[in-house]
């Protein structure tokens, strides 16, 4: 492959590589959710294609509240990953500024197995077992709240900032609903963790200084005494700050497809109603219903021909999709209305041509956003012609531009030695000085 067709190619890499990017950034479709959304910041991700069906103002900053346990709970669970039932001892240092705020009532001095500390998180929301577990993971909280925001970063949330374990308000954290439900994808992965943020109550065990307790979910979707009861519900947080309002997460996979739901800060309306509730269990059902793959390029189709150079018995070749190409989307959106938009690398191919070689990239697109894409291959072998072929060599080798410089050079050379020539034989044919007519003058 020449300069110019490397260039284009690698153009064409950096511009799928955007499209890409962009194709993750936009909702599917969001216009088809006809309901009133009560929640100014929402996203519904899908966790097994990471595109989002539904945003609201979705990458506009917001504290975090009560999704930070979400991320205290992953690394939790990754340091002490088999060892569940360590035991780790409370600090003094972990119960600081957590007045007025749910905690599962630990004593400095106490030792309690991390299982239990994890789903008095989870399920309860308990701000004094986050602080314990975030000392015992990394040895101080400020260590842990680094580690929480590397893994925000290292998970694709690069507009979250944590301060810390717990989610309770500070004037400078942040995130967003499209971070959250990223991170809150992560996190539907690991099975332990769904296993206990969906859990409606766990009894914690007597310890050296507390009786036994039984904690209760804070997430009114999972209660079967709240009216938000919605049985297909999983986990995954649910809390309430001044800055944040009411944030609630969770997820559905009822469908062929599992979905996170993130929404935040919603509050109570006159009738003292959460509409943080009512706006997840309707866009869970909604995504679950509504969205399915569906095969948006068949690889048979044909997208154009190029010229081929020098073949033997045709002067082109087919040009189609090296594969089918699936895109997730709304069931009601008519596969007519995408658009097909095939970028080829080079203006025409020399003979012979392999059978699937690649001679660019299709996108689909659907309202000018990528949904997805194929590469574009040649359809079928074109062997090279002798005769045409040497022809061929024959023109690229007078084109190209050594040969043309060679031939500028010789021109520029005979061309100098012409002239010198010239003055060569013109200053011996000039008479010498005091000669006349070829005789001396005396």
């Amino acid at each position: 492959m020449n300069a110019a067709a490397h260039r284009t190619r690698s153009l064409g890499v950096i511009l799928l590589a955007v499209l890409l990017c962009l194709f993750c950034a936009v909702p599917i479709d969001a216009e088809s959710y006809d309901k009133e959304v009560a929640s100014p910041y929402v996203a519904v991700y899908n966790v097994r294609n990471g595109a989002y069906v539904y945003t609201e103002a979705a990458d506009k900053r917001i504290a975090p509240g009560s999704t930070v346990k979400i991320m205290t709970g992953i690394l939790a669970l990754e340091y002490f990953d088999g060892r569940l039932d360590t035991v780790v001892t409370v600090t003094a240092s972990a119960l600081r500024g957590l007045e007025g705020s749910s905690v599962l009532g630990l004593k400095a001095g106490e030792t309690i197995p991390v299982r239990d500390l994890l789903y008095a998180l989870l399920v309860a929301g308990a701000n004094d077992a986050a602080n314990v577990l975030a000392i015992a993971a990394c040895g101080s909280i400020s260590a842990f709240v680094a580690e929480m925001n590397a893994k925000a970063k290292e998970l694709g949330a690069l507009d979250t900032l944590y301060l810390n374990a717990t989610g309770l308000d500070n004037g400078t954290a942040y995130t967003t609903a499209a971070d959250t439900a990223k991170i809150a994808a992560y996190a539907y992965e690991n099975p332990t963790f769904m296993q206990m943020c969906s859990a409606r109550a766990y009894t914690v065990a007597a310890t050296n200084q507390n009786e036994e307790v039984t904690v209760y979910t804070k997430n009114m979707l999972l209660s079967t005494q709240s009216e938000y009861y919605c049985r297909d519900a999983k986990g995954m947080s649910s809390g309430y700050t001044d800055l944040s309002g009411y944030c609630i997460v969770s997820v559905m996979d009822t469908g062929a497809y599992p979905y996170v739901c993130v929404a935040m800060g919603s509050e109570k309306n006159a009738a003292g109603k959460i509409g943080g509730y009512p706006d997840v269990e309707g866009l869970l059902d909604w995504a679950s219903d509504n969205f399915e793959e569906r095969k948006v390029l068949d690889k048979s189709s044909i997208l154009g021909e190029l010229p081929v150079r020098a073949g033997r018995g045709t002067d082109h070749v087919l040009v189609v999709p090296r594969e089918s190409v699936y895109a997730y989307l709304d069931v009601d959106i008519d596969l007519s209305t995408l658009q097909i938009s095939p970028s080829l690398e080079e203006e025409s191919l020399k003979a012979p041509v392999e059978k699937g070689t690649v001679v660019g990239t299709v996108f689909i697109l659907l309202d000018g956003n990528p949904i997805g894409s194929t590469e574009l291959v040649a359809k079928s072998y074109v062997a090279r012609s002798a005769w045409l072929g040497f022809f061929d060599d024959l023109g690229e080798m007078l084109t190209s531009k050594i040969f043309l410089l060679s031939v500028g050079a010789l021109i520029i050379v005979m061309g100098l030695f012409t002239i010198g020539r010239y003055f060569l034989i013109y200053k011996k044919a000039s008479p010498k000085k005091g000669h006349k007519n070829g005789r001396e003058i005396k």
